[in-house]
């Protein structure tokens, strides 16, 4: 599996840059506690490694970032003080690009990002690391009267994106959906305004499926979409979705922990092609068939791609979810609380139980990523 290799540019605190892809190869809380939590207690077979426990004192974990991750990170506010009762999450959305700036600046204690830190990024800022936290994914939607589910492909909607496809009832739509009475109605391409993991895998998709986005714009958090005539912009996934509902014939990527409200907006949800040319929607099932697929050769670094796997069944996008952080903090007891979240975070008895997981729709860590993960973990001091 080859890593998507970010310019240093993205990490610059605006996170403006666009960058060009190659394509993969396979590729009611409780009462809160009042004594310290070790590791066997917090979570049995926990390596010693990680010295979880209670801080001694209060100690409040900002973070900022990913709009797809935000709604998670808000679900394991009250569950992680339950278990560590100094430990105060304190998350916020703004989009991956900020999430991943002001963890480099120091803004906030972690980033949360769906886009990874690529090993140059790492090298040009030493002392941060990406730390897995979930599997996520990313549905396609729509808005056209009548119309729930569509088939589309990477490729008819890259040409979309780049206003060679501008009607609903085009030929190469139409050819994919047999029996569907498509519209002639202009198509809106929706797109993000602000630096956005989910711009990143939504563009890294494009470019696996579509030979000309592979060369530009190519795939980045930011790019330098083509001008397409009566295009809009969204600011977050609740922006994409409150955009799309609003304007009849768009199109919109929308990070999967937002379908809910996508759908309950009534917008139509993409049947999307996979690498092995099945039509399939984002589940459990088709987003567990890519993570078996691309989860095998995961590297050091953590920084991994699950875009456009192989596999029957495999949903194309999908994506882990990261929270970027520094090895050093600002005090011992700031590292301990690093740790107990990141460890209860990706525990499946803990953040990562189906409690947490299901209401966003993500799914937890395959198991050989879990040691690679907890050991990350066991750097952070302070």
């Amino acid at each position: 599996m080859k890593n998507r290799l970010l310019p240093l540019a993205l990490v610059a605190p605006l996170l403006a840059a666009a960058c060009s892809s190659s394509t993969k190869t396979s590729t009611p809380a409780s009462a809160a506690p009042t004594t310290a939590k070790t590791a066997s207690s917090a979570s049995p077979g926990v390596p010693a490694s990680m010295n979880l426990g209670n801080p001694a004192t209060p100690v409040t974990l900002t973070e900022a970032g990913s709009t797809l991750l935000y709604p998670f990170l808000q679900e394991l506010v009250t569950p992680l003080q339950a278990r560590y009762s100094n430990v105060t999450l304190s998350p916020g959305p703004g989009g991956s690009g900020k999430g991943i700036s002001d963890a480099i600046a120091g803004t906030t204690t972690m980033g949360g990002s769906d886009a990874y830190l690529s090993p140059g990024q790492l090298s040009a800022n030493p002392g941060l690391m990406n730390v897995p936290i979930a599997i996520s994914s990313q549905a396609v939607n729509f808005n056209l009267s009548g119309i729930s589910s569509l088939r589309l492909t990477g490729n008819v909607i890259a040409q979309i994106y780049q206003g060679k496809i501008t009607k609903w009832n085009d030929q190469a739509i139409a050819s994919l959906n047999p029996g569907v009475n498509l519209p002639a109605e202009t198509i809106v391409p929706v797109h993000r305004i602000d630096a956005s993991g989910d711009t990143f895998i939504f563009t890294s998709f494009l470019s696996d499926t579509n030979p000309a986005w592979q060369s530009s714009p190519g795939f980045g958090t930011s790019v330098d979409w083509p001008t397409v005539t009566g295009e809009l912009t969204a600011n977050g996934n609740p922006g994409m979705v409150q955009t799309c509902k609003a304007t009849p014939g768009c199109i919109a990527y929308v990070g999967i922990s937002a379908e809910n409200e996508a759908q309950s907006a009534g917008l139509g949800e993409v049947q999307l092609q996979n690498r092995a040319g099945n039509y399939v929607v984002p589940s459990d099932t088709t987003v567990e068939s890519a993570v078996s697929a691309g989860a095998g050769d995961i590297p050091s670094d953590l920084a991994a791609p699950l875009i456009y796997e192989p596999g029957a069944q495999s949903y194309p996008i999908v994506n882990f979810e990261y929270i970027i952080v520094k090895t050093t903090q600002t005090s011992p007891a700031i590292a301990q609380g690093v740790r107990d979240f990141l460890a209860f975070a990706i525990d499946t008895n803990g953040g990562s139980s189906p409690t947490y997981l299901a209401k966003e729709h993500f799914v937890a860590l395959p198991s050989n990523v879990v040691p690679m993960v907890q050991a990350a973990i066991a750097k952070i001091s302070g």
